[in-house]
């Protein structure tokens, strides 16, 4: 059943482009190739006896005009002739690599044999056809329309055809329609190639010299090889069928000399845009995949830093639960130590227990800040350890946080932005060049990523330098600090940039991450 739908819808087709097709724009020709290089070699029987099915139609209404042998020959199928062709193609180029790419050179050699069999078979079948007595052919020229006719019909529909093949192969039938309405390729064919085209089809339509008309065929094909720089062969598929239509749309209705040449020239530009497209797309191709394994190794990247803060999130908790029962003990043991020794002053052990409980305080906020847990990245950089640290040291500290979204970053992005603002803190005061610190940070939402941008003011004042306890604060800010180029290792990871600039009194790093 499905091999007899198949024989009747290519009957139709192949029927309705007849209609269409001139021996200088055989249209039918490419829908024979598109139909064998897209369909499964098991429909083929299927696709040649419905082909015969017109032929069979048109052999028995033009039997007494054209003879017995015409009548003969003209029911051989055209696409039976192009069968060993593709086949042998097929096998030998491999023309269809993948799902995005074909092999415009392999398929260049096989629109071009398939064209030069076709064309011997309409000859052949021309060479015993019953002719008007004194009724004389120049067969040079008939074998050049025929053969460009059949080769620019290819041209014109292959490529077009594999196109919509290998778009509507990638995407469901409901998302195929809205994916072409956000294509930016669509939207440039739409909007400027396609109505150039019409333009200079119409001023080759109306145009009364000659010279003229040869001038708008040649500039239908630079805005397609302007497309073509930037598509690929992709371009060369909807860009070139419309320029072959408005070339042929100003050959006028008894072609000439110069028609012959606008074929030549079609076919010349067509083929070579082809084999620049394909070039374009693998290249286009490449660089994707190299994109494509950029983006699978920044996120195994951000994903080992995420477990990474979760092993210290838990070192972190451990620590907190020994400062916890160390205090307790510590508490409890000088009680006891107390009621045994009545005079005894435990005012110097409570204040070493103090310094040990601190201590272990920094050491788990340096692993991962306690404060997080309670209220997040913004109290962590207003009121985390950091912040206090400059407070105690005499450093002036303002944190600013605005924009919306920034609480629906990832949490590797928050630690990210902390661990930042702590390193260029530390960076900016290593140099005593840092006794007021502004921090700002905003969050936002723009083409489907969120982001984040960070900025950090350090401001010198050789005034309130001096009174800066810098032995005390750098020591601190150290034990939270990884270096300076980790600041670009996180920028890098999170796809970001980092600009720096001199102010008069002091220095700014502005940083942009983009969350995944």
């Amino acid at each position: 059943m499905k091999h007899l739908g198949v024989a009747l819808a290519y009957a139709l087709c192949y029927a309705g482009l007849r209609e269409v097709s001139f021996p200088y724009w055989v249209l039918f020709s490419g829908f024979h190739l598109s139909a064998l290089l897209l369909m499964p070699r098991r429909y083929w029987p299927a696709m040649a006896v419905g082909e015969m099915i017109p032929l069979a139609c048109l052999s028995l209404r033009c039997l007494d005009e054209f003879g017995w042998a015409w009548s003969v020959l003209i029911v051989i199928p055209p696409v039976a002739l192009a069968m060993p062709v593709v086949r042998l193609c097929q096998n030998r180029w491999r023309l269809f690599p993948s799902l995005h790419g074909i092999r415009t050179g392999g398929l260049l050699l096989c629109a071009l044999f398939a064209s030069a069999i076709w064309t011997a078979a309409n000859v052949a079948t021309l060479l015993v056809t019953q002719l008007p007595p004194g009724y004389v052919l120049d067969y040079g020229d008939v074998i050049a329309r025929w053969m460009l006719g059949n080769d620019l019909g290819v041209l014109t529909v292959v490529p077009l055809a594999l196109l919509l093949r290998g778009a509507m192969g990638r995407l469901p039938a409901r998302a195929w329609l809205g994916a072409m309405l956000d294509s930016r390729f669509v939207l440039e064919c739409v909007s400027w190639m396609l109505p150039a085209l019409v333009f200079l089809t119409w001023i080759g339509r109306g145009a009364a010299g000659e010279d003229i008309r040869q001038a708008a065929r040649m500039a239908m094909f630079l805005p397609v090889a302007v497309l073509v720089l930037r598509h690929g062969w992709q371009a060369v598929a909807v860009g070139g069928a419309a320029a072959s239509l408005g070339v042929v749309l100003t050959i006028p209705a008894d072609p000439d000399a110069n028609s012959l040449e606008a074929e030549v020239f079609i076919c010349f530009a067509i083929s070579t845009m082809l084999l620049l497209g394909g070039r374009i797309t693998a290249l286009n191709l490449r660089d994707e995949r190299g994109r494509e394994d950029t983006r699978q190794t920044l996120a195994l990247a951000r994903r080992a830093l995420f477990f990474s803060e979760l092993r210290a999130k838990r070192a972190s908790e451990s620590l907190e639960q020994i400062r916890s029962a160390i205090r307790v003990n510590h508490f409890t043991l000088l009680e006891r130590v107390r009621q045994m020794l009545p005079n005894f002053d435990q005012r110097f052990y409570l204040r070493q227990g103090t310094v040990v409980q601190e201590q272990l305080y920094r050491v788990a906020d340096n692993l991962y800040p306690v404060s997080w847990g309670e209220r997040g990245l913004p109290a962590s950089l207003r009121e985390g350890a950091m912040a206090r640290t400059l407070d105690e040291s005499g450093v002036r500290y303002l944190c600013l946080i605005s924009g919306r979204g920034l609480s629906q970053l990832s949490s590797s992005l928050h630690l990210v932005l902390y661990r930042v603002v702590i390193e260029l803190v530390y960076t900016a005061c290593q140099r005593h060049q840092a006794t007021d610190v502004r921090v700002e940070l905003r969050g936002g939402y723009f083409g489907g990523r969120r982001w984040a941008v960070l900025r950090v003011d350090a401001i010198e004042d050789p005034a309130r330098s001096e009174r800066v306890m810098w032995n005390t604060l750098l020591p601190r800010l150290a034990a939270m600090n990884a270096g300076v180029q980790s600041v670009h290792d996180q920028v890098e990871l999170f796809e970001g940039r980092v600009r720096e600039r001199r102010l008069p009194h002091g220095g700014r790093v502005s940083l942009i991450f983009h969350d995944h």
